[in-house]
């Protein structure tokens, strides 16, 4: 996630739009969790 937000900054975005995009991911990250019923596995 860091990654995703360093490269939002990059792209010029100020750091408010680049914390709710990384927001936006993980919530889509969560939605297609619950939906195939799976748990989250951090490989990190």
């Amino acid at each position: 996630m860091k990654a995703f937000y360093d490269k939002k900054i990059a792209e010029g975005k100020p750091h408010k739009v680049a914390m709710i995009a990384c927001v936006n991911k993980m919530l889509h990250w969560i939605y297609a969790l619950l939906r195939r019923k799976e748990t989250f596995l951090d490989l990190a």
